[in-house]
């Protein structure tokens, strides 16, 4: 049976006490799953992961809001929804010891070499500086970076390079979860399917979970473990998370929550969606 890691209730999110943007009633995910979060633009997907991420305070608690963490197992539970009470540096430090993260938006350093851009989220850590080197030549060779950029400066590489070394930085990192938004939109079909496996791989691993915005559907089909969408259609906010709108893969293909088998799930992300496959390529 799967380690519960986050489970979610009545979660309202709002930027500065504005409109609701996302609404969660009740959402469970689990420790060793890579999950998808699929949605048109400006539906709530980025805000799904500044939430659970603490990037930004978009959480609008009410006495019915519960976002509980379980970083180690049942005994280790966490209660995220009072995290803002918390001073910034208390926050900082919380998401470098179980988060990581990674976006189409690299946010490199420029002024570090891309050898130490990748290292950094291991020397945060406390890892000395040869473990870090060692697991991160071992990821770039994975990816076909050549070890002679680890000391070129940033400007020096091209967006694909700069793409995977955000990757790598993130990978490395000894994370529960790692968030990513949009990380393989700078990439070409096979190497988002390689940075993929091996984040797969990496889950699998150390039992670690992954949540991917994206609007890959294709991607999302052929390497999450759930898949979860958001859309506007018979919602009462603009974007919410409805229970039928969440697929899973099982052995025997994908299913639904109460555990209907779904014979055509690219069939009912696109209604779901709104919009079909061949209009993003």
């Amino acid at each position: 049976m799967k380690e519960l890691l986050f489970d979610i209730e009545h979660l309202n999110c709002k930027y500065n006490k504005g409109s609701t943007v996302l609404y969660i009633q009740n959402l469970k995910i689990f420790k060793g799953e890579l999950v998808f979060i699929l949605g048109t633009s400006g539906i709530g997907k980025s805000t799904f992961i500044e939430t659970l991420g603490l990037m930004n305070n978009t959480i609008s608690k009410t006495e019915n809001t519960t976002i509980s963490f379980y970083p180690k197992g049942n005994e280790s539970k966490i209660q995220l929804e009072n995290s803002w009470n918390l001073a910034d540096e208390k926050i900082s430090n919380f998401r470098n010891q179980y988060f990581s993260f990674i976006f189409q938006n690299t946010n490199l350093m420029p002024n570090f070499t891309a050898g130490e851009n990748m290292c950094i989220s291991q020397l945060i850590q406390g890892s000395s500086l040869a473990q870090a080197k060692k697991e991160v030549k071992e990821v770039m060779k994975e990816l076909m970076l050549d070890e002679e950029i680890f000391e070129k400066k940033i400007m020096e590489l091209s967006g694909g390079q700069r793409q995977r070394l955000a990757f790598v930085r993130a990978i490395i990192a000894n994370y529960v979860v790692l968030f990513g938004d949009e990380p393989t939109g700078n990439l070409d079909k096979y190497t988002a399917q390689k940075l993929l496996n091996i984040l797969k791989n990496n889950l699998k691993k150390f039992n670690r979970t992954g949540i991917i915005v994206s609007h890959d559907i294709e991607l999302a089909l052929q390497y999450a473990d759930r898949i979860i969408l958001l859309n506007s259609n018979d919602t009462k906010y603009y974007g919410e998370i409805l229970p039928q709108n969440i697929l899973i893969k099982s052995e025997n293909g994908w299913k639904e929550l109460d555990g209907k088998s779904i014979e055509q799930p690219l069939a009912k992300i696109e209604k779901v969606l709104g919009f079909h496959l061949s209009l993003l390529n």
